[in-house]
């Protein structure tokens, strides 16, 4: 019998651990694959959780943003509005210790600056412009378009389209002048309803837009209008040619022109003592008493807000007297 040959230990164990590492490979590489997977899964997971806190704090910041401009708006029209008539007192004041004889603008510019928003205010005494419903059913729609220029200037005249909601008061000159009684005074005193409501009917804001780059053209374009106002001309405030628009309605413009040069060298005298010197007809003294006046009760404001991010917020924003002398509001969003 031959000898059984034995294989040394070492390799007999070494053969049996050659036969068991093919086993255990697809296990290790199952891990792997799950490590690698799960790892993807978290790192997508991460990537959308962080753009999705990205939007949420960019969103926050928009809001916090859009709450100052609002809160900033709101309480700036409460504060300014409020205490309009007390500010262009003081500014009157100032004016009068001053050796011009022209008033102020009917406006003051002012800017504040809230955090990161910035505010842009123009105050207006909406008494102390040409009041444009009054001047329509005076003089018709033609005489308004001609005040309309003749104030506005020269970018006015291409972006004017009335469109007025009534049909004038026919309180025309020629009327006036055939009148042998009071009752075109009666009809004066009577309240005329709006023809203009909004700048959207006196103006084509899309050829305002065309005809310059500034988002504030319809703001300047307007410095000297007004839709709001009491329907009397505040004749210690507004321009001269605002008052000379509204008295020639009624009288010759050379004597609108002598009514306002005696006014100018002498401011104290009252409105009552200026007409009864500068105006014999009684009649047309009772017309320019109905248009011209020498206090102011409404009041407007513009306010633009801005950030150095995000859309602005501009508003404008009337205070108006009813007969009663109840303020109240509009708002118009630009």
């Amino acid at each position: 019998m031959k000898a059984e040959r034995r294989r040394p230990y070492g390799s007999h164990i070494g053969s049996s651990k050659r036969c068991r590492l093919p086993q255990r490979r697809p296990a290790s590489g199952y891990v792997l694959m799950t490590v690698i997977a799960v790892s993807i899964l978290v790192i997508t997971c991460l990537s959308m959780l962080a753009r999705q806190s990205l939007k949420m704090g960019l969103r926050a910041a928009d809001e916090e943003r859009m709450l100052q401009q609002r809160w900033g708006t709101v309480t700036l029209q409460k504060v300014f509005l409020t205490n309009a008539d007390r500010i262009f007192e003081q500014r009157e004041e100032q004016a009068n210790l001053s050796p011009a004889k022209t008033p102020p603008p009917p406006v003051i510019r002012m800017k504040f600056a809230l955090g990161e928003v910035t505010f842009d205010l123009l105050l207006a005494d909406e008494d102390a412009k040409l009041p444009l419903n009054t001047l329509y059913h005076y003089a018709g729609q033609k005489k308004t378009e001609e005040g309309i220029n003749q104030i506005a200037g020269s970018n006015a005249q291409f972006a004017t389209r009335l469109n007025p909601a009534v049909r004038p008061g026919q309180i025309a000159r020629e009327k006036r002048r055939a009148s042998i009684n009071d009752d075109v005074d009666q009809e004066i005193e009577q309240d005329l309803p709006d023809a203009f409501r909004s700048w959207g009917e006196v103006f084509d804001l899309a050829t305002v837009n065309r005809t310059t780059s500034d988002q504030a053209a319809l703001q300047a374009m307007t410095t000297n209008l007004t839709c709001w106002g009491s329907g009397q001309l505040n004749l210690r405030r507004a321009s001269d040619n605002a008052i000379l628009a509204l008295t020639s309605v009624v009288v010759q413009d050379g004597r609108a022109r002598r009514i306002l040069q005696r006014y100018r060298d002498n401011p104290t005298a009252t409105l009552p003592i200026l007409l009864q010197s500068e105006v014999s007809n009684q009649q047309e003294q009772r017309q320019l008493q109905a248009i011209l006046s020498e206090t102011s009760t409404n009041f407007s404001i513009w306010i633009d807000a801005q950030s150095k991010t995000g859309p602005s917020l501009r508003t404008f924003t009337v205070m108006k007297r009813d007969a009663d002398g109840v303020a109240q509001k509009q708002r118009f969003s630009l």
